[in-house]
């Protein structure tokens, strides 16, 4: 599923239009910063998780492919 136009709008307030991502696996230190550009579930939706804004973060394209194992196409930042 995906989130609603609605809760995407939120989350994007939310954000500031930046990246939400804190993760230790990606190279910047604390909140990324970057521009955010994807939403992504925190918890995913097979795994019981909701469309809700709490459940969601917005991040930029390198964190969310990092977050997905995905880090084939992405440099450092």
């Amino acid at each position: 599923m995906s989130f609603s136009d609605e809760t995407q709008r939120d989350v994007r307030r939310r954000a500031h239009g930046v990246c939400e991502c804190t993760r230790d696996a990606c190279p910047h230190f604390g909140r990324c910063r970057s521009a955010g550009a994807e939403f992504h579930h925190k918890k995913s939706v097979e795994a019981g998780g909701t469309d809700e804004p709490s459940n969601a973060q917005f991040m930029c394209k390198s964190c969310h492919q990092r977050v997905h194992g995905n880090n084939s196409a992405v440099g450092r930042l």
